[in-house]
């Protein structure tokens, strides 16, 4: 993902930013990560999903997905 933004917040924290999908369409994304360590904003860094850490929400209702 290309980092747009980063708050650090302590001990974490909230990477902001989007990748490209198959269609060309870009695919907004918020990571939590250690706050000691993070990106820099313009860098491209590698994601990996833990399903049992993942929240997702329905961008028109924003509703959590999967309840």
């Amino acid at each position: 993902m290309e980092v747009d933004l980063v708050e650090v917040l302590g001990a974490d924290a909230y990477v902001y930013g989007g990748m490209s999908r198959d269609d060309g369409t870009r695919a907004e994304v918020t990571v939590r990560t250690d706050g000691r360590t993070p990106p820099r904003r313009g860098e491209t860094v590698f994601v990996s999903i833990d399903a049992t850490q993942t929240h997702a929400f329905d961008a028109g209702t924003g509703a959590r997905l999967g309840d």
